[in-house]
């Protein structure tokens, strides 16, 4: 059985690492080149670095896609409590004061919020991530 707070530490560090690099890959796109076909090969023989790039916004849009979609189910409140931190980068302080909430009550969903996104998150990938690092 995994714990409630075994849960919450595999999402934040998810939604620490995982989320904001892909929300940084997203933001470098513009920094795409289009590739050439003169026949010459100008890079190394493991592959086009565009390509790379290409791939990785492309991984990084569908991850941004299922993190919303976990957040349009969840409670709203808890929903943007996790947006303000880990997605926009908001303090506790700015949340409470734009959800006209005391800091206590945003640590209260934010404890919530960290449980219910596991559980909404690609059908429960990031409980499954902890199951099976237990059985293993």
């Amino acid at each position: 059985m995994v714990e409630d707070k075994e849960i919450e530490s595999e999402v934040v560090k998810f939604l620490d690492r995982d989320v904001r690099r892909s929300i940084m890959l997203i933001h470098s796109a513009t920094s795409i080149s289009s590739p050439r076909f003169d026949g010459m090969p100008k890079a190394s023989p493991n592959g086009n670095s565009s390509e790379r790039k290409m791939i990785a916004y492309a991984d990084a849009k569908s991850k941004m896609e299922l993190v919303n979609a976990a957040f349009d189910m969840m409670d709203d409140d808890e929903a943007a409590v996790l947006q303000g931190l880990y997605v926009k980068g908001w303090t506790i302080t700015k949340i409470s004061m734009e959800l006209c909430l005391s800091r206590r009550s945003v640590f209260r969903l934010r404890k919530r919020g960290l449980l219910d996104f596991a559980y909404c998150y690609n059908a429960g990938e990031l409980i499954d991530r902890l199951t099976n690092k237990e059985t293993a």
